[in-house]
């Protein structure tokens, strides 16, 4: 059965706060909820439980119930600036016909430059 495994993306050189007032329009993602891939074609849905708007380089409005949808090889060829500022992400759980594989990751603040956002307005 295809799994999800350990995932990690190394340092770039930028400061993250220099990432976002780069950035006159975008969504800020601080953190992602459960998800789905589509293991034949890549493609994902991940729920964004905390993300905020850009607006002009700045964050401004929180984003409520979002999901980030897209197609995992695409969005890595998509990733046009690397913070230098890795951290491991919190231990997760790959769920699957009812097994359960824990599974990590690790990533610095990055910027994709489009992806799919769906929501809930409020």
């Amino acid at each position: 059965m295809v799994r999800m495994t350990n995932t990690y993306i190394a340092n770039g050189d930028s400061e993250p706060d220099d990432i976002v007032a780069d950035t006159p329009n975008g969504v800020y993602v601080a953190h992602l909820g459960g998800g789905q891939v589509n293991t034949a074609t890549g493609d994902f849905v991940f729920g964004m439980t905390e993300a905020y708007l850009i607006e002009d380089g700045r964050l401004t409005a929180p984003i409520r119930d979002g999901n980030l949808i897209g197609n995992g090889p695409e969005v890595l060829m998509l990733i046009d600036a690397l913070g230098n500022d890795f951290a491991m992400g919190s231990p997760g759980t790959c769920g699957k016909d009812g097994q359960g594989v824990p599974v990590g990751d690790g990533t610095p603040t990055l910027r994709v430059q489009r992806l799919t956002v769906g929501g809930t307005a409020a």
